[in-house]
């Protein structure tokens, strides 16, 4: 008996099985039920369903269909081998060792052209798998092509002469190693007669359920309806249309048949019934296999039962699926389109159907969090199992789940799982496998090795702890280390030979310091690295035996091999780079795993040639990621997952994450000698056509609410994005079907307009905008943690002190003794009061002292490399060293862009420095003196040293351009060389193209000018101040002119612009100032008391 159950619940199925299964039980209480469904996700559901119904589930059986079938060919034809010679794999691997005998033949010019200069064979392995999954294919959609093939024909190949005579190559190749014959193109006639007239049964199940499956190939129904004359079969389809509607065409549709034969007025396709538009827009799936369910068996016979469950109209959702089931389509043409009495009437508080536009994929699941909180809040009886989050690509979303769902307070804690990752998502052992096995073509960049050595497993092998990690991040970065293992391995990227900043020419830095010590400059070519002493040395080592380690991998992997000693390689490999832990055992045995079925696939397929190593290593990565952790479906918590075929099982709440334009419906290019494309059939499958129905299920699956989000923001410039196509055609069938209560009185459009606006929920770009906590929208938050940042947005800045903090009112006991100023910290502060302030008052610090790998080799020189460079030329210079000695040393340090552009650049710089040494020798006569500063002010006392006071002047010179914090920071020095000096004072500022130099202060004001200056330190303790020496620079050289330019001076100096940063990019004066008005306020009269007074003692000079 073969019968059909139709029905539109997946429920209404489930209670037919299990009634079937109540009233007729199996004679043998140990035979297995066998129920053929699509997925394992389906069989988990169907158990645990089927557990609650009868209180167990036991002795059940969930094979696919595929290997259903396979094990019923191997039970009636008995020679029948458990895996066929033309599996996938097998013909992949056998199209390696027969194409390229065939590619001189004249049908495979086109294959011979691609395959040229293809040493490595990986091109050849790309195709032999292409055409392998199209052969694939075709045994299963296609049987009479390959039928027709081994008959010595070339049905449908005219375009393609090749793959009719690359099967018959394949055949003879696989009967020369006597091979069983049998494949799904051939064995079904085979079986059909065998069935037919076996006498006997025994060797088939007692009973066949086929449960929910949405689709399946024609000659899979056919077996499937000859098992039905011997057996009994249940085919229990999920229909969402009692009525047939296997003909339906969408409008879209009906739209380009017209246009393409608009010449021949006779062939009208405007009478193809169109019925309802999203089952004609998105049915193509189920329609084309009903069709086929009809045409295989609908004239023999065999019985057929509709089992539909009508729904209330109760909310949109339901009524949608309503018209779905009856084939209606609410939208009819308006006879009075001023008013919408036309359209199916809604309540306006709608729920069933909601969509969410958000700026990001982060703020999609910020947004799904607080709406299953409140989900959960409004229906207690909702457990977080009746709730399924699906998207186009879990991965994709993944680390933004872990991050909102995990980091939540206990009493907003939803559970939840997440499936369809594969491993190598979820484990960086194997992300770092996949990198080692592709060393070959690595760059070996500081940031790729140092993930590398960064990974659990590999630390742990090593010997190699997190501190002992950030002490070799640190000395690479400073060793200049940047990328390449070697100059040898540069040359694979047809580069020059030059070994500057690879990782042998910092590890000999670093050896050659540890071993010289400090005392060595320059050593056979190196400039040694002299940081790392003592006990570091052990680390040190570690760190080269890790490089020698990947060095021989990467030897190891530059040539091709025969599979043992492939599989040698890789053991060598697990020992050497991983010691692993509990966790480390599953991606330790998939990677085994994989070895083992490639040894099994080249076996099948007689393959015993060398491998190159990059197609070992695709076939790694592919197999790996091939392996998915679908095991986590199902357990009791919110189910995240991506959209895949029978995932529309039932669930009270159906959320649809990333329904955005480019992602949904997914497509993939088809391959260009895919005949199926050319010659298309009713049935074939379609990722895009696949996806639309799988919108539709997922719509259809929804018991109680259908939720969807999608980027419909930017998150740069906050312009509008559409959703997928398919949201909007469900929105477009909506708006002109249904209308909400209040607005009948409104025209068509009018009304249409008012009820998208209401079902799609316009959300801010962050989660802690005001709007979230105003109770004036339908936003809301449950996280109350954003609450204190949103009232901060929403009200008027406030300073970040409203006053000055008490001389004790804060870190009591830490504040460091202020009856005493040493000049330097003076002269630290007036570089910057907020910084001092949060440093030395608050014990804050903002910088973030990361440090951040630099994978390139320099190309040029950063402002602050310059400095530190310059300095060592003129410390140098002044003191008579041999600069020739220095040239070699920067050289060899690897700090300077390679060969003739860092040798320019040093020479430039060493230029500039000398000229500079030339002009302050000759200021330097005399031994100079070290003055001891003792001022007393009423509250604290100033002490310190000047250094390189000589008899004329004190003398400081930078290799720089003078700029406003050295004036600054020399005027404070000036004034206290003029309270201590009892001669008439003179300091000297000597820079790159100039000087400054400052006159002698009376005495009298010169105590006045540095009080201020040690009062305005003792505020900026207190309090931030709103100062910046450059800033008044600027602002008082501009106040002479034009008083209106001055003060948009210290604005421009604030924001900043195209060419410079601002002062609010400084993270000390962004805390404390946040607003530039307030800042200005504040900072003029500043620049009046603090740089003002030493305009009037300095003289300007630049050298000509």
């Amino acid at each position: 008996m073969f019968q059909v159950y139709h029905s539109n619940s997946l429920l209404v199925l489930k209670e037919l099985l299990v009634e079937l299964i109540r009233r007729d039980p199996l004679a043998d209480p140990f035979e297995a039920e066998q129920i053929l469904v699509q997925s394992p996700g389906m069989a988990q559901w169907l158990k645990l369903e089927l557990a609650a119904s009868s209180g167990i589930a036991a002795s059940l059986d969930f094979p696919l269909p595929a290997s259903f079938l396979w094990r019923c060919f191997s039970d009636v034809l008995g020679d029948v081998p458990a895996r066929s010679a033309y599996n996938k794999e097998a013909m992949s691997w056998k199209f390696m060792l027969l194409l390229p005998e065939l590619l001189d033949r004249e049908e495979f010019a086109p294959l011979r052209h691609y395959l040229e200069d293809d040493e490595e064979q990986y091109r050849l392995y790309q195709l032999c798998n292409k055409v392998a999954d199209i052969f694939d294919q075709y045994l299963v959609y296609r049987p009479d092509w390959i039928a027709d093939w081994e008959r010595g024909g070339s049905l449908a190949s005219e375009r393609q002469r090749w793959q009719p005579i690359l099967w018959r190559e394949l055949k003879r190749y696989t009967e020369a190693l006597e091979q069983p014959h049998w494949h799904r193109a051939n064995m079904f006639s085979s079986f059909v007669t065998a069935v037919r007239d076996s006498k006997s049964v025994d060797h088939l199940p007692k009973r066949l359920f086929v449960f929910g499956i949405s689709a399946l190939p024609q000659n899979y129904v056919q077996a499937l309806q000859v098992l039905g004359e011997r057996i009994d079969v249940h085919l229990m389809v999920t229909n969402p249309c009692r009525y047939y509607w296997g003909d339906i065409v969408d409008q879209a549709q009906i739209a380009r048949m017209n246009r393409r034969w608009f010449s021949k007025p006779e062939l009208d396709y405007s009478d193809y019934a169109e019925g309802n538009p999203l089952l004609a827009s998105m049915g193509k799936l189920g329609r084309d296999y009903l069709y086929q369910l009809q045409d295989t068996i609908g004239d023999r016979g065999n019985e057929e039962i509709d089992a539909f469950a009508d729904l209330e109209r109760h909310s949109l959702l339901c009524s949608i699926q309503q018209d779905i089931l009856d084939l209606e389509n609410p939208a009819r043409f308006p006879d009075n389109p001023a008013v919408s009495t036309h359209k199916r009437p809604l309540e306006e508080n709608e729920h069933s159907f909601v969509i969410h536009s958000c700026h990001s994929a982060l703020r999609e699941v910020e947004v799904l969090h607080d709406q299953l909180l409140a989900l959960f809040e409004a229906k207690p009886e909702l457990k977080p199992r009746d709730v399924i989050v699906m998207m186009p690509d879990v991965a994709q979303y993944a680390p933004y789940i872990d991050a909102v769902f995990s980091n939540v307070p206990t009493d907003r804690y939803i559970p939840y799982s997440i499936s369809d990752r594969s491993n190598r998502q979820e484990n960086p052992l194997l992300l770092s496998f996949e990198k080692i096995v592709k060393l070959n073509s690595s760059r070996f960049t500081v940031s790729d090795v140092l993930e590398l050595l960064e990974v659990p497993a590999t630390m742990r092998q090593m010997g190699i702890d997190d501190a002992g990690f950030q002490r070799l991040r640190y000395w690479v970065d400073q060793s200049n280390i940047r990328w390449g293992m070697d100059s040898e391995q540069r040359s694979l990227w047809e580069l020059p030979l030059f070994e500057q900043n690879s990782w042998r020419f910092g590890l000999k830095r670093m050896l050659a310091g540890y071993a010289l010590g400090e005392e060595a400059d320059f050593w056979q070519g190196y400039a040694p690295y002299i940081e790392i002493e003592g006990l570091e040395a052990d680390l040190l080592g570690r760190l080269a035996d890790f490089i020698d380690i990947l060095d021989e991998i990467k030897t190891r992997f530059s040539s091709a091999h025969e599979l043992p000693e492939w599989i040698e390689i890789i053991n060598d490999l697990l020992a050497s780079m991983y010691l692993a832990d509990e966790q480390d055992e599953v991606p330790m045995n998939a990677i085994r795993q994989t070895l083992q079925g490639l040894q099994e696939q080249l076996t099948d397929a007689h393959y015993a040639q060398p491998i190159s190593s990059a197609i070992m290593a695709d076939y790694l990565i592919s197999g790996i990621n091939q392996q998915r952790s679908s095991q986590r479906f199902l357990v009791g918590a919110v189910n995240f997952c991506t959209l895949m075929p029978m995932r529309s099982i039932p669930f009270s709440v159906v959320c649809l994450l990333g329904m955005n334009d480019a992602d949904y419906p997914r497509s993939i290019p088809p391959v260009g000698f895919d005949l199926m494309t050319d010659y298309p059939r009713k049935g074939d499958r379609s990722r895009r056509d696949d996806d639309r129905y799988l919108f539709l299920e997922a719509f259809l699956s929804a018991q109680e609410c259908l939720y969807i989000s999608y980027v419909g923001r930017s998150i740069k410039d906050n312009n509008e994005k559409i959703p997928s196509v398919l949201v909007s055609e469900l929105l477009d069938y909506i708006e002109q079907g249904y209308v909400l209560k209040e607005d009948l009185h409104l025209s068509n459009s009018e009304s249409g307009a008012k009820l998208r606006s209401s079902l799609i929920t316009q959300h801010p770009l962050v989660a802690f905008s005001p709007e979230y906590f105003s109770n004036t929208n339908k936003l809301f938050s449950f996280a109350s943690e954003w609450l204190p940042a949103a009232n901060a947005e929403s009200k008027e800045t406030v300073e970040f002190c409203q006053k000055p903090l008490l001389a004790q009112s804060l870190l009591e006991g830490q504040m460091e003794d202020h009856a005493t100023l040493e000049i330097e910290a003076l002269i630290s502060f007036l570089k910057n009061p907020c910084r001092s302030f949060f440093n030395q008052r608050l014990k804050v610090y903002f910088a973030n002292h990361e440090i951040e790998a630099q994978d390139e080799e320099p190309f040029s020189l950063d402002g602050l490399q310059a400095y530190l460079i310059k300095q060592r030329y003129l410390e140098a210079a002044l003191t008579l060293q041999d600069l020739d000695q220095l040239d070699q040393t920067i050289l060899a340090e690897g700090a300077l862009p390679v060969a003739t552009p860092g040798q320019l650049l040093l020479a430039k710089i060493r230029h500039d420095c000398e000229e500079l040494a030339h002009k302050i020798l000759p200021m330097c006569e005399g031994e100079p003196e070290r003055l001891e500063i003792q001022l007393q002010f009423p509250t604290v006392q100033l002490q310190g040293w000047l250094d390189d006071c000589y008899s004329a002047h004190l003398l400081r010179y930078r290799p720089a351009q003078v700029n406003a914090r050295d004036r600054l920071s020399s005027w404070v020095e000036h004034l206290a060389l003029c309270l201590t000096s009892d001669d008439s004072a003179n300091t000297v500022y000597r820079g790159l193209s100039g000087k400054v130099h400052y006159r002698a202060v009376e005495k009298d004001k010169a105590q006045a000018y540095l009080q201020t200056l040690v009062e305005f330190y003792q505020q900026g303790m207190n309090a931030p101040q709103a100062f910046d020496a450059a800033c008044a620079h600027e602002y008082l050289k501009q106040q002479k002119k034009d008083p209106d330019k001055a003060i948009k001076a210290v604005e421009t100096r604030f924001i900043g612009n195209a060419y410079s940063s601002g002062l609010q990019d400084n993270p000390y004066i962004r805390r404390a100032y946040p607003d530039c008005s307030k800042f200005t306020e504040q900072f003029i009269p500043l620049a009046e008391a603090i740089y003002a007074p030493m305009l009037a003692y300095i003289e300007e000079g630049k050298d000509d």
